[in-house]
């Protein structure tokens, strides 16, 4: 992590809010940067407290693109996209997932700032024709919540922001648990 930050903070920070975006962009639809887009995105509003909400709109929206770019290139390449990734059986698996909560599927992954597999949901929504509504519903909820999370607690917190996630990441991930909850109760609503 420690490394991936220096290399942001020499490389990519300078660039300013472009640079966020772009970082966004290319870590959804391309090539994955493991919380590359929560430190630069922190970096940035610790630097600018007052520019926290756009940071997170540019972040939100450049990992939007991202993801829609991945979406329709899967749905192009089939199942194939999917078989190069992972073996059949998870291919199943996420198959299984999609069928019975279709975009619901992609939140948690998109939201939480862990190393899951977020690309492989992706690139399995676009094979396995998630629609498109649904999908960016559910890309926009769960990188409101995550980046606009993080901008606004690092707004208010500034560096002590990544300790005390880490000191309270039980409470965090019941949140997180709650509001992934909450979107399906009110998908289910408007089903």
């Amino acid at each position: 992590m420690k490394q991936i930050g220096r290399w942001l903070s020499q490389h990519i920070l300078p660039f300013g809010a472009p640079g966020l975006f772009l970082l966004a962009l290319v870590d959804s639809g391309l090539i994955p940067v493991p919380q590359g887009v929560d430190v630069l995105l922190f970096a940035q509003v610790v630097r600018n407290p007052g520019g926290a909400l756009f940071y997170a709109a540019l972040a939100t929206v450049g990992s939007l693109i991202g993801c829609l770019f991945l979406y329709y290139i899967s749905q192009r390449a089939g199942e194939m996209a999917l078989a190069r990734r992972t073996s059949p059986e998870r291919v199943n698996s996420i198959r299984r997932q999609i069928e019975k909560y279709e975009a619901l599927t992609l939140v948690l992954p998109a939201m939480i700032p862990l190393p899951l597999p977020m690309k492989l949901f992706v690139i399995a929504a676009g094979v396995f024709r998630v629609r498109l509504t649904h999908f960016v519903l559910a890309i926009l909820f769960a990188r409101v919540v995550r980046f606009f999370g993080i901008a606004l607690i690092a707004q208010r917190y500034g560096e002590q922001t990544w300790t005390l996630i880490r000191q309270h990441a039980l409470a965090v991930g019941i949140g997180a648990a709650c509001l992934v909850a909450l979107f399906y109760w009110i998908s289910q609503r408007f089903r």
